[in-house]
């Protein structure tokens, strides 16, 4: 069974602190605690992997003997070979599995941004050595979960990805359309407040001044 990356879930560096880690966790579960996202099953699992890792990494022996896990057949402490795109793969069709049951109304995008994050690779290129077929069937996954995000978030999502464009156009093409259609969707909200407030505010000064007449 592959070992967790836990510097990877908490944000931090192999060679962190024990108060960086303190802080990292603690930043992410004010964003991912249940008690914060009711009925949230991604924000849950999010959550879950980080007090997994947080639980290990806070813990000097069990810190200890998990970098003896990780790095036994490293050529250095801290460096381990890319995950296969296979297990990418897998990884990415169980977070599909989960955004599929994801209730709109009631759900952390930064969570999912996060669980996305998650699964790319420190080095992103690398991803364009792997299968063909796999590498693109994981792109397209990666890239339907990404329309539930905010524009804000794919645009983060965009740049990150940015280096497989050249091979990936349609990927580009995608992720900028889900922007545009954010986008114009947030804006509408908003206009949609400002105009219920305006309405309301002309409805008072219509009765306003037919009750002074």
């Amino acid at each position: 069974m592959a070992i967790k990356d836990y510097y990877k879930i908490l944000n931090v560096k192999p060679d962190a602190s024990v108060a960086s880690i303190k802080q990292s966790y603690r930043k992410l579960a004010m964003k991912y605690h249940p008690d914060r996202n009711p009925q949230d099953d991604l924000s849950a699992v999010v959550f879950s992997e980080i007090a997994e890792a947080y639980s290990v990494l806070s813990n000097p022996s069990a810190r200890k003997d998990y970098n003896y896990q990780r790095y036994n057949t490293a050529v250095s402490e801290y460096s381990k070979p890319a995950e296969t795109i296979d297990k990418l793969l897998n990884k990415a069709i169980r977070l599909k599995k989960q955004v599929d049951n994801i209730n709109p109304f009631r759900f952390n995008s930064e969570a999912l941004l996060y669980s996305i994050k998650q699964l790319l690779p420190h080095d992103i290129v690398s991803l364009l050595k792997t299968n063909e077929i796999q590498q693109k069937e994981f792109l397209e996954i990666i890239a339907r979960c990404s329309n539930m995000l905010t524009s804000a978030q794919i645009r983060n999502l965009f740049q990150l990805m940015h280096p497989l464009f050249k091979k990936h156009r349609w990927l580009e093409r995608q992720l900028d359309t889900f922007i545009k259609q954010q986008a114009k969707k947030e804006s509408w909200e908003k206009n949609k407040i400002i105009l219920a407030v305006i309405i309301t505010l002309l409805l008072c000064a219509i009765i306003f001044v037919a009750t002074k007449k």
